[in-house]
Parts: structure tokens; sequence; C-alpha cells
């Protein structure tokens, strides 16, 4: 059985404003490359084709081609009004094919995909590896997809929500994501989140602990999961050996929250020899001077530090539970230690004046990181920020 796996057709313009859209770039999606993994090692043929590389007609095209039995597409919100004209017409050149989706748009919606889609199939919710192999499973042996649990499903024309599924418990159970299957020579990363090509991405934990009012957690609440240190550098050595990485990114939401597993990760890095270098985010209270020199030590060279507002009250609406002190300290301490420090920040808090705005300038401008991104802040389905939108625009 074929599965194809894709990314909806979209563009830089679509996610970035005109003036940054240079220096903008694109990453493989790792989440729906777990996926692409996990299906082929249960035995599916499996084909990855990324959106921001053709237009609509292109992918119809291609998903012609390949006339797989099974589509499964990757979405955020923004996307999902286009994508819902796509999955119509894949449903006419290729009517038999099963078509789900998942992602953090879906996931948001929940049964509201299927509702407002009569050409989607089902949908599958946050962490998508088990929850699409057993799908696809059920799909495969012609057995109903009623009870797979992390779905909702459409059977013989009704919506059917079945249980949730539980977090993967031991993530070094997981294979590497399936970066074979990406044209990766079309990809490259943003400005200052590599350092030398070829870049390669790792998760190395899932989750995160703190609850902030803007964003999404499709890995859970106040719940964390992390990789063991061998397993991480595994992954980083398989980049290295059979693609010739030189630059990892980070993806976890705060690398350093576990101190022991962070240095544990560094050591095994200097154990193995292995000469790379890397970026990670993490909070401004989960890292001090001899962490930060010992990540020096491994090869890390930039910091993501969220920092957000340059108010404290902001960053108390923002829930943020760190001080402004806490994030200049953390800031200085990593410029201290070698390490360039990449911090973004939110416009259009909800309470937030003009004047507070322009004190969040002149914090950036104290901090002087190597990069500085500002953005106004969007509220996206999922987030308790939507909700409180929602509620004051009744």
């Amino acid at each position: 059985m074929k599965v194809m796996l894709i990314v909806p057709p979209w563009t830089i313009a679509d996610i970035r404003a005109h003036d940054t859209q240079g220096i903008a770039g694109m990453w493989p999606p790792v989440g729906t490359l777990y996926v692409a993994s996990v299906l082929r090692e249960a035995g599916f043929e499996v084909v990855f084709k990324e959106g921001g590389f053709y237009d609509h007609d292109e992918m119809l095209k291609i998903i012609e081609q390949e006339k797989p039995d099974a589509l499964g597409a990757f979405i955020i919100a923004m996307f999902w009004e286009r994508t819902k004209t796509l999955f119509r017409d894949i449903k006419k050149i290729l009517p038999e094919c099963f078509v789900f989706a998942g992602g953090h748009g879906p996931s948001a919606f929940g049964r509201k995909a299927l509702e407002e889609s009569e050409y989607l199939d089902a949908v599958v919710y946050s962490e998508g590896e088990y929850s699409t192999r057993d799908l696809m499973e059920h799909v495969r042996d012609g057995k109903s997809p009623v009870g797979v649990a992390g779905t909702s499903v459409r059977v013989e024309g009704e919506i059917v929500d079945n249980p949730s599924r539980p977090f993967i418990e031991n993530l070094d159970e997981l294979p590497f994501p399936a970066v074979d299957m990406a044209e990766l020579e079309r990809y490259k990363p943003s400005y200052g989140q590599s350092l030398r090509l070829p870049s390669f991405q790792v998760i190395s934990s899932r989750g995160c602990m703190n609850d902030c009012l803007y964003c999404y957690r499709l890995m859970g609440r106040n719940v964390l999961r992390m990789r063991s240190p061998s397993n991480v550098v595994d992954e980083i050595e398989h980049y290295v050996k059979e693609y010739g990485a030189k630059d990892i990114k980070f993806w976890d939401e705060s690398f350093t929250y576990d101190r022991d597993r962070a240095m544990g990760i560094c050591d095994e890095i200097i154990r193995r020899g292995i000469k790379v270098s890397w970026w990670i985010s993490a909070r401004a209270d989960s890292v001090d001077d001899e962490l930060l020199r010992k990540l020096k030590q491994a090869g890390c060279w930039c910091i993501n530090f969220g920092v957000e507002s340059g108010v404290q009250k902001n960053l108390d609406m923002l829930r943020k539970n760190l001080t402004v002190d806490q994030i200049t300290k953390a800031v200085d301490a990593a410029h201290a230690a070698g390490i360039k420090t990449f911090t973004t920040y939110i416009f259009g808090i909800p309470g937030e004046t003009f004047e507070e705005g322009m004190q969040t300038i002149e914090l950036a401008k104290r901090l002087n990181s190597f990069i500085t991104e500002f953005f106004p802040i969007s509220p996206f389905p999922g987030t308790d920020l939507w909700d409180l939108a929602c509620q004051s625009h009744k």
C-alpha cells in the first residue's frame, strides 16, 4: 500500500511580511518525516512531497502520477482554507484515495475539520506516528477505522470521534526522521538559525512545562518527555556520517530544562569527538554559567531566548513565569560564555501600551543580541489566547 504524505502548497509570502521574506528559510517538516519513518518501518511504501516547492496544480499532477492509496497532509491553521480546495481536487482525480490530515490545524479544529471538508476521511490528532500507522493498517486491511486511538474518522457519512492516544513515553524507540525522502538540497535555513551548511534538525524532547498564553501545545500541557543523551547524539552522528552535517538546529521548547540531560548531551558530543555547531532554545531561568560553558565547549553557538517584553506586567499577562531581570542576566551570561543570542519579542500583548512597547525596544537594544525579531501577537486556534480573543469579541 502506498501512502503519500504532503505539506500543502504554500509560499514564504504566506507567513512573512514583505520586508523579511528575504531572510526567511524553509526547513523539512520533522514531525511529518517521523510519521513517514514509522510508516516505512511498518512496511508501507511512503512518498513525501513539500508544498513549499510546488503550486496547487503542480502538486495535483504529482499526486495523480504517484496514485497513492492514502494521502495525509500536515496542516497549520492558516493554510486550512486552501487545503480544503486541495482535498476536493484530489478526490476528483483519485476518488478512492483515503485522505487524512494532521498537524497543528486539524489537532486544534477537531471534528470541525471533517465537518468543513466532505472530502476528508480522517483527522489524526497531536502526536501522529502511531495513530497514523494504526489508521493506515486498518485502511490497508479493509477494517473499520472506528476505534483507532488518536483519530476522528468518517464512516458511512457519519463522523466518529475515537479515544485519545497516550503520549509516547519512550521517545528513544522511534526511528529517526526519514530525511532521505525530502528534497534536502532545496531547503535552506532562515537567517541566523544555522552557522554552517549542511544543517539538520533534531527534536530531543517533546512538550513544555510552562503555560504561556499564546502557545499551542501540540505535545501536551505541562508534559515533557525527553530522549536519552546517547540517542540524541546517535541521530546527530547519523547526519554527520550520512549527509556531512556541519550544523544542528534543536527544536526543543527548552533544551536546558533538565540540566543534567543537557550536560549529558554535551559530554556525549565531546566524548565522540563530533565537530558540529548547534543552535538551541532555552528559558532564561534554565541556564547558569557552568552549563553555558559546557554548551559552548560542545559546539553550541547560539541560544534563542523568548524575551517577549521588557515590561513585567506584560510578561505576567503572557504567563511567562520569568522576570525582566532573569532574562537580562541569562542573555548577558550567554554572551560572557561566548555564545550568541537570538531574542524574540511580541507587540500587541493584551493591555500593552505604546510606551510599554517602546520599553521593550529599549530592552532589545540593551541586550544587543546577534538577531532580534519582533512579532505581532497572533491568536491561533487551540491556544488560550485564541479563547481570550473569542471571548472579548462576542
